[in-house]
């Protein structure tokens, strides 16, 4: 197996913590690569950082690191404070292609990939796969899947159908490909499931038909997002999405209904709650369980695990629950949503620091360097932040609350939207 030459400048944060932990069940991320040659127009990670380079600058990450931080957490027992090797010693899944696509173009040339996941299945390792790519099914890449045992590989859409996709997407993989990959992998018993990310309204197709497609194609799972639009309107990735809508996005979305959201422009949503209900429906009408990737409406999903539905496959019992978005949907039927519901839930010590924007730091305001049980707390009292009880639709503060934390209840009914 070949691996990248020491020449090479190496991607060297391949095994991280997303700044999503708050609300998310996945938030243990593993890329193999920085930047994607699939290069979507609407995809948030190439207006920041380093993502924003074409194929030439994609750079892989030194396998040897990966091989490290594994046999450091789980063999050797060092860097116990360590956050990462906290949750690896948990052994909480891992989310494999969380900012770039591991089964890239790059991938045939540096092998990063199949290192990774030779890794994984040495200690197999819960794993799930976000990709684009058709080398996922290929040898030796499906061989390693089934020695890692508990896998789950999602492959990502914003249409069914070749022809939008080469208006929005044309450097990714056509749809009818990306179907073939996905029956080729359910036919050898690999749990299958998909992301309708985004969907683009006015764009994809109705849900009807994608879903009949995903579904007939061995998804057991479909997750569905909105388009998020990055704010950085000047960056010249901007106009290329103009083009392959077909008009400027923010005026479609002005008109729709929008706010901000951190660094991304969202739809409202009472803009998007009927095509969230109506795929759902459908979704199950299919046969496979249904998960709302809008935060706001995260409760909606047909399991725990926030969007992702992994919770239902065996081997995924260690899931983060310590996180708001597990909060708000274990207090569906009741009257308030406290942080009580998950305060026992097992969280990671030591400091986030590094994992987290240095403008989002608790450092200066708390004296010391923040915690994942910091930063969590100070969303949960936030009446603003994304990601705050606040942020889901529905759900409101009790002004006159008194508690160490703040105390939220149901403006709707707790079950609206589920089938």
């Amino acid at each position: 197996m070949s691996v990248p030459s020491t020449g090479l400048r190496y991607f060297t944060n391949p095994i991280s913590i997303t700044s999503q932990f708050p609300f998310c069940g996945l938030p243990l991320r593993l890329d193999t690569y920085a930047g994607c040659a699939f290069r979507c127009s609407y995809c948030f990670a190439r207006y920041r950082a380093e993502a924003t380079f074409g194929t030439d600058h994609v750079r892989p990450a030194n396998p040897e690191t990966i091989r490290r931080v594994f046999r450091f957490a789980l063999d050797l027992a060092r860097f116990p404070d360590g956050v990462v090797a906290q949750c690896l010693r948990r052994r909480m899944p891992i989310h494999f292609g969380g900012m770039s696509d591991g089964f890239q173009p790059a991938e045939q040339k540096h092998r990063v990939t199949e290192a990774a996941l030779r890794v994984l299945a040495q200690y197999q390792y819960p794993t799930v796969i976000s990709t684009r790519g058709m080398l996922v099914a290929e040898s030796p890449y499906i061989d390693l899947l089934k020695d890692i045992g508990a896998v789950v590989v999602q492959f990502s859409f914003s249409t069914a159908k070749d022809s939008i996709a080469k208006i929005v997407e044309p450097h990714a993989t056509p749809p009818s490909l990306l179907l073939q990959t996905m029956e080729t992998l359910a036919a050898k018993g690999i749990t299958v499931t998909c992301r309708w990310q985004p969907y683009i309204p006015g764009v994809s197709e109705e849900p009807s038909e994608f879903v009949s497609r995903v579904v007939s194609a061995g998804a057991r799972h479909l997750a569905l997002e909105h388009l998020k639009l990055a704010v950085e309107r000047q960056h010249p990735l901007w106009r290329q999405l103009t083009q392959s809508v077909g008009r400027d996005p923010y005026d479609e979305f002005t008109k729709r209904g929008m706010r901000r959201d951190g660094r991304e422009y969202v739809l409202l949503p009472e803009a998007k709650l009927n095509t969230i209900i109506e795929t759902a429906r459908l979704v199950r009408l299919h046969g496979a369980s249904f998960g709302s990737a809008d935060n706001e409406f995260q409760y909606l999903s047909d399991s725990a695990c926030c969007c992702s539905g992994v919770d239902q496959f065996p081997g995924f019992e260690n899931w983060f629950k310590h996180q708001i978005g597990y909060a708000v949907r274990q207090s569906r039927g009741k009257k308030k949503i406290t942080y009580g519901s998950i305060a026992r839930e097992w969280i990671p010590g030591g400091s986030v620091d590094w994992y987290v924007n240095p403008t989002s730091r608790l450092s200066a305001r708390l004296g010391r360097k923040a915690t994942m049980r910091d930063h969590i707390k100070a969303k949960w009292d936030s009446l603003v932040a994304p990601g705050s009880p606040s942020s889901f639709y529905g759900v409101r503060c009790i002004p006159s609350s008194k508690d160490c934390e703040r105390t939220y209840l149901w403006d709707i009914p707790a079950h609206s939207g589920e089938g």
